[in-house]
């Protein structure tokens, strides 16, 4: 909590303007001439600007006013005049309003060059000489303040702003006017809430498919639940972006609009009006008003947002048809339903999800506090009241407002409140959604769920419910499209807490003060409904867990719990036959039931009662009357020592009793969990008379001896889970027809002849077969799992398993895979996670699909990876050895890189070098490991990283900070460009995490362009910089004498581009001598140079076809495949329809060329990071429909 709170204070992401321009200017120059006559005009324009002579108050702290109102401005105009230079106030201002820039995108720049010449400015030539010159003798001691200086002034003179020139003054300040105005546009900017908290990194993706450049019509939405933010991100991009467009317009409140009388009439009336720039006419025909907004739309770029859309007839009614708008035009539509719009329709969806701990620290703390961080006494107490909204911007909000100025004591009886009852507020807008879900199939099946499966796998909450006579799959589907219900990796549902206790609240309406009378009931209602016997027919539903006493005993290692389930199960309609009474042998349970007994009678009145969940609850009495109707009875430690001949269970189609006193089986239901029931000793032969029995769960039945003879009768089994069966011995061949699944993880193996015996789990101490044969295994075999088996060695026989599909060989001591593997040509998932002493993967089957081998920490080299830009879904975290994947890369000490390749890259002191250590991370691995200096292979690339602050000098083309600049290929008579050398140096920001460099090469002239990333990068020590040098090779005709060539250094959030450089490599022609550039020398080197080694596939142009998205476009980044494979797929379900331009787009067009001699560049205020739904886990970004 702590060190949240601190990087709270340094990184404060809140975004509050009090005015709408500074003004930064030379007093002694322009006071009360120019810079007079501008502020006049501004302010008479609306423009609320700030200028220090009258904006901050007698006595007060200039230096840090003048900060704080830098930061509360969104524009900047720099007066240059003549002696602007000879101030360091003025100087030291510039270089607050450059970092600001680069801080914050949103913040605009206008230098404007009064009576001085632009290049004056950039290059410190003229009077800005002169001034420099005395800054430096009289800072002899501060010289890295003139650095900075000089840099700022370099970055604001390639901004590109305002010349005096010729102009009269007064039609050069009302050029000013006019441009900064247009830019602000007052009109037309949306009003955001005080104290947005993350709303940068929340927008970015949008600002980049609005600033692509396309000349599609496209739709992007913004979609999550209810308070999440949707309508703050959308107006902050529109804000941000509606100058680009030559008309704009945010509609809001679409769906409330929409519902009143003439609703959509008026909306329409709205768009006309703002796309006509407030032009109105009146019209109540909706069709004649359409036709007006075709022909309004048709003729200008428009950026138009409708906010919260519930339905598509709304979007319909409004815009009409997407063909009538002008090429260039993008429209975003915040909702609540995903898939509001067909995927046709649909170019990039945007999904919302909460802001992380200290952003809802922070966002909190502005509300209740007023303040970036809590009070010193309510710390804990804001930690509880933020865990509770779980990231809801909406609750946040609401909650901080409603407890502004309490005492502790107020908010320690509002905590206890709110788990209880919901705050109104927040329910009413989150009920929106439940409102309107289609049907009362969907809503009756979303209490169901979050009363009873929050958590669950979705396979078993489908297999439930179905059985309940939902259409679960469809209905889940529905939820999520409404952002009511979500998935994780883990395919468990999950839902929002605010959400589980709207829907929660929507039960207790049914009856506010008898709970009995409510259809679903949980935990305490079921608890007191129980002891006082007040049920009823209303109830569908009923779960109690109630603790045992071995759970909270230390010395236990297993805890028995509800949510231990997550099997998957296939479902089908049960036929039962007539139950028999079970007999017993004497025994204790595995765990004891909870001393709490109720009685059979207060069940006796819930008649509709289908669905049954007790966890270790005891239950005494007849069962002649209980509930007819159940479906399903969950029911962990059934404590009973027979299940009663009385019970009536001709409905029952599911029934779990794990952990339950179960010695004998009777001929039951079709699928049979008997997990964890220790005593168990056999199964009645007449369980082969269940034909249609699917699933049979026998998992740590440690004292079950045999499976009855008849067992190969089973002719419907599916899936047997027999780990943990000890005592177990049987014969497979009798049922190896019939086994779709086999599943013997957490067993020991040794073979016997015909037969197979299973151990538990291998201890230390237990001596394990040397070999395994797979001879007499089923054919049919479809999954299997060796896992935590104890094999040193895996059998090479296992290609005989023609029908495998799965295959899990986790945490075994193997050395290596079979060399035969990839005969397995229905292989679709390899799992070998935590095999720590395999070191090399042989080449595996064209038909895989994943393959997960994290923590196999001695891995070292793999021989393919199939599919890995297509569907291969693929790990290996922890696997911190990975250094070479057969024609993807290959990572090796310098010392042991060829020796012509170090020199092309202009290392030639080696000795220097040879002990010197760096950190790298590993991007596909997600380790970092400190070590001698590596060479990585990638790609036809050749890169290294070192310690450094200075690019060589033999770079003649450079440019400061992540920025772009083109070039123009310089022609030289028998001389071909072969390839170029890159030099970065970059430093870590200040709160670092994983991320990348992304270098960007653009042949504009052949319509060529490279991105690359490499798999491995270093790590600047703290306060200190790094080189990332790197050579490409191209082919024969990608570079040529006079193309136009732009070049880009991006990163992500951890590092700091700096600086960066480009030197040409060149081959002559007829000798076969290999130079380099350098300003306008030429330095002839041997051919040699520039060879390729040979595990390296060819060079840049013939590696990369497999990193092509499309044609002429590569994206080279090994550990981001998911994007080729996104491309891939949806480029098959719709050809003309994806487009990941973004991944090459430049926010800014290099205007200047540069010459080997100029530092003229053009930076790039909206640096280009990966996709979000790579990046953050806050903001999910598809650049395709779902």
């Amino acid at each position: 909590m702590a060190a949240i709170i601190a990087q709270l204070d340094a990184s404060s992401t809140s975004y509050r303007c009090t005015y709408d321009v500074f003004l930064s200017f030379r007093g002694e120059d322009t006071r009360k001439g120019f810079t007079d006559h501008l502020y006049r005009e501004l302010e008479l324009a609306g423009i609320h600007t700030f200028r220090d002579d009258d904006g901050i108050e007698r006595g007060a702290n200039i230096a840090s006013e003048l900060q704080k109102a830098i930061q509360e401005s969104r524009a900047s105009i720099i007066v240059f005049s003549k002696d602007y230079a000879s101030s360091r106030w003025c100087l030291d201002e510039l270089v607050k309003i450059m970092k600001r820039r680069k801080t914050d995108c949103r913040h605009m720049v206008m230098p404007v060059f009064y009576d001085v010449d632009p290049s004056h400015v950039r290059k410190q030539t003229g009077s800005f000489a002169q001034a420099f010159a005395r800054h430096e003798e009289r800072f002899k001691e501060e010289m890295d303040k003139v650095v900075e200086w000089r840099r700022a002034l370099r970055d604001v003179a390639a901004v590109g702003g305002m010349v005096l020139g010729h102009l009269y003054e007064s039609q050069f300040i009302q050029n000013i006017v006019e441009d900064i105005g247009n830019k602000l546009d007052h009109r037309a900017t949306e009003m955001i809430a005080p104290y947005v908290v993350g709303i940068d990194k929340r927008v970015q993706g949008i600002n980049m498919w609005l600033k692509d450049g396309s000349n599609d019509v496209s739709v992007a939405v913004i979609y999550g639940m209810g308070g999440i933010g949707k309508t703050t991100i959308a107006k902050a991009a529109y804000n941000q972006n509606f100058h680009r467009f030559q008309g704009c317009s945010y509609i809001a409140d679409v769906r409330a609009t929409s519902e009143q009388p003439n609703g959509l009439a008026f909306l329409q009336r709205k768009l006309l009006s703002d796309i006509q720039k407030g032009k109105k006419k009146k019209i109540y025909s909706m069709g004649e008003q359409m036709s007006k907004i075709k022909h309004a739309v048709c003729c200008k770029t428009v950026l138009i947002v409708l906010d919260d859309v519930d339905q598509s007839d709304q979007f319909n009614a409004i815009l009409g048809r997407r063909e009538w708008f002008h090429p260039g035009s993008k429209i975003i539509v915040t909702t609540r339903h995903e898939s509001l719009l067909n995927d046709h329709e649909v170019y990039a969806m945007f999904k919302v999800r909460g802001l992380g701990e200290y952003e809802s620290l922070e966002l909190f703390s502005w509300h209740a506090f007023k303040q970036v961080r809590p009070v010193k006494d309510y710390i804990k107490l804001t930690r509880s009241v933020v865990q509770h909204c779980q990231g809801l911007p909406l609750a946040l909000q609401v909650l901080g407002s409603s407890l502004v100025g309490k005492s502790v004591e107020v908010w320690e009886s509002a905590l206890q409140k709110l788990n209880v009852i919901p705050i109104e507020k927040i329910q009413k807008i989150l009920r929106i959604s439940f409102d309107s879900l289609q049907d009362d199939h969907d809503r009756s099946l979303f209490l169901h769920i979050v009363s009873f499966f929050v958590g669950k796998k979705i396979d078993y909450t489908i297999t439930v419910l179905d059985n309940l006579r939902f259409y679960t799959r469809i209905g889940i589907q529905n939820l999520v499209d409404r952002c009511l219900v979500d998935i994780d990796e883990d395919n468990k549902l999950v839902i929002h807490q605010l959400l589980i206790d709207m829907g929660r609240g929507i039960i207790r309406e049914e009856s506010h003060e008898d709970p009995g009378k409510r259809s679903r009931v949980l935990q305490n209602d079921a608890s007191d409904i129980l002891r006082k016997l007040t049920g009823t027919k209303t109830i569908k539903g009923l779960m109690l867990n109630l603790p045992s006493k071995t759970m909270f005993n230390t010395s236990n290692k297993k805890r028995y719990h509800v949510d231990d389930y997550h099997e998957k199960v296939s479902r089908r309609r049960l036929g039962f036959f007539s139950w028999k009474s079970i007999t017993f042998l004497p025994t204790n349970s595995a765990s004891e039931s909870n001393e709490v007994d109720f009685k059979t009678e207060a069940f006796t009145r819930m008649h509709n009662l289908e669905l049954l969940l007790l966890n270790n609850v005891k239950v005494s009495g007849g069962y002649k009357d209980f509930p007819k109707n159940l479906r399903w009875i969950s029911w962990r430690v059934f404590p009973l020592k027979s299940i009663p001949a009385d019970l009536y269970l001709e409905n029952l189609v599911g029934l779990d009793l794990r952990n339950s006193r179960l010695h004998h089986l009777w001929q039951g239901p079709r699928k049979l969990v008997l997990k964890d029931c220790t005593n168990l000793v056999l199964i009645d032969e007449s369980i082969a008379d269940l034909e249609k029995l699917i699933v049979l769960n026998l998992k740590d039945c440690k004292n079950l001896t045999k499976l009855p003879t008849r067992f190969s009768m089973l002719t419907s089994l599916q899936q047997l889970i027999l780990s943990g069966c000890s005592k177990l011995v049987f014969r497979p061949n009798a049922a190896a027809g019939v086994w779709k699944k086999l599943n013997i993880s957490t067993a020991t193996l040794s073979q016997s002849m015909w037969l197979w015996r299973l151990w538990i789990l291998p201890r230390k101490n237990l001596v394990t077969a040397r070999s395994l044969s797979v001879a007499n295994w089923p054919n049919g075999l479809v999954s299997l799992s060796l896992a935590d088996c104890n094999l040193p060695e895996i059998p090479s026989g296992l290609s005989i398993l023609s029908s495998l599909k799965h295959l899990n060989l986790s945490r075994n001591p193997i050395l290596s895979l079979p060399e035969n593997l990839n005969d397995l040509i229905t292989l679709q998932t390899l799992v070998i996670e935590g095999c720590t002493m395999v070191r090399t993967l042989p080449e595996l089957p064209p038909s895989l699909r994943k393959l997960h081998a994290s923590y196999c920490t001695s891995l070292e080299k793999i021989t393919n990876l199939p599919n890995m830009f297509r569907s291969l879904d693929s790990s290996f975290w922890k696997c911190k050895n990975l250094v070479e994947v057969q024609s993807l890369f290959h990572i090796k000490p310098l010392r042991r890189v060829d020796i012509e390749m170090i020199r092309n890259m202009g290392l030639f002191n080696l000795e220097s070098v040879g002990s010197t250590e760096v950190e790298m991370t590993n991007y596909l691995t997600c380790t970092t490991r400190k070590g001698p200096i590596q060479g990585l292979y990638e790609c036809g690339i050749f890169s290294v990283f070192l310690h450094g602050n200075k690019i060589p000098d033999r770079f003649p083309y450079r440019s400061l900070g992540n920025s772009t600049f083109s070039i123009i290929v310089p022609s030289h008579l028998n001389l071909k460009v072969r390839g170029l050398n890159a030099c970065v140096v970059y430093s870590r920001c200040p709160f670092w995490f994983s991320s990348s460099n992304f270098l960007k090469v653009s042949n504009e002239t052949k319509g060529l362009k490279w991105t690359y990333c490499p798999v491995t990068a270093g790590l600047p020590r703290k306060n200190h910089d790094m080189l990332w040098l790197s050579h490409w090779l191209f082919g024969n005709d990608e570079l040529e004498g006079g193309d136009e060539v732009h070049f880009s250094m991006n990163e992500e959030y951890s590092f700091w581009t700096k600086e960066f450089g480009i030197q040409l490599v060149y081959e002559q022609e007829n000798e076969g001598k290999g130079v380099q550039s350098k300003s306008e020398e030429m330095t002839f080197q041997p051919n040699t140079t520039l060879s390729s080694p040979v595990f390296v596939a060819g060079n840049v142009s013939a590696s990369a076809s497999k990193y092509q998205l499309w044609t002429g476009k590569f994206f080279i980044c090994n550990h981001r495949s998911r994007i080729h494979q996104l491309h891939f797929s949806r480029t098959l379900e719709k050809p003309d329809y994806l487009n990941f331009s973004y991944l090459f787009k430049e926010d800014v067009p290099a205007k200047t060329m540069v010459p080997s001699t100029a530092m003229n560049v053009t930076p790039i205020p909206f640096p280009w990071t990966a996709p979000e739904f790579l990046l953050d886990p806050g903001f999910v970004m598809y650049a395709i429909p779902k």
